[in-house]
């Protein structure tokens, strides 16, 4: 099966220059109008129409920054839980040296020599809670545990923070997915700008040949380097 095309950018001047270029342009286009329609027919009614619309639903769509913030927010929540979870584990090892000092056999059971491959992993983390969560709750361990000084509601905590740590890394993943759809959004709808802007000044360069002035109106600039989040564009004509 074919894999889809990534969307890619007409052109590569920021959003906001093109947007303000093209509010210019159609203002030109719709005091030109019967020149234009006289010459190409599909100028006419209702593409001026469609053409602000396009501007419209582009001026409508939220800036990058604010998927990006979402994104972030939701990182540092997730960091947060990861971190407890760390401290959390580290905890109960720490009671489980000392209601079994020496025993090396009950760190291996309880996970310990897991951790360093799974403190920074949102996967393997919760697996690892959950694990020794499984083995500080029975009764063969969980008295000398608690005579130790290890709280029970420390030992409640392990499947919470395991089930919190999945369902962020899930919010997270989401918000990710999110920002990559608003961008491809994003991208499609400034390129429905720049194609009707491509369309006039193309149609201009007939229309507009023995008139300078009016030819220029319509001339569409781009900048010189590629937009950040999108390389190689097309360049437009001029």
């Amino acid at each position: 099966m074919k894999h889809p095309e990534e969307v890619k950018r007409l052109f590569t001047k920021p959003d906001g220059e093109v947007l303000q270029q093209s509010g210019v342009q159609l203002i030109s286009f719709q005091e030109n109008k019967e020149a234009f329609v006289a010459r190409f027919p599909e100028l006419a009614d209702p593409f001026g129409e469609v053409w602000a619309e396009c501007i419209a639903n582009a001026r409508a769509l939220p800036p990058d920054y604010v998927a990006v913030a979402e994104q972030a927010a939701q990182t540092s929540t997730l960091e947060n839980l990861m971190e407890q979870g760390r401290t959390l584990f580290q905890t109960v090892i720490l009671y489980t040296q000392m209601a079994f000092p020496g025993d090396a056999a009950k760190l291996r059971l309880f996970g310990q020599p897991e951790y360093d491959s799974a403190r920074t992993s949102q996967i393997k983390l919760p697996i690892l809670l959950r694990s020794i969560n499984a083995q500080v709750t029975k009764e063969e361990y969980m008295p000398a545990l608690l005579a130790k000084g290890l709280k029970e509601e420390e030992i409640g905590m392990l499947n919470s923070l395991a089930a919190a740590i999945i369902e962020q890394d899930i919010a997270q993943q989401k918000a990710k997915k999110a920002r990559s759809l608003a961008a491809t959004a994003r991208i499609e709808t400034m390129n429905a700008v720049w194609e009707k802007m491509a369309m006039v000044c193309q149609c201009a360069k007939l229309v507009f040949q023995n008139d300078a002035a009016k030819y220029n109106l319509f001339l569409l600039t781009d900048a010189e380097a590629p937009a950040k989040e999108d390389a190689p564009p097309s360049v437009a004509p001029n």
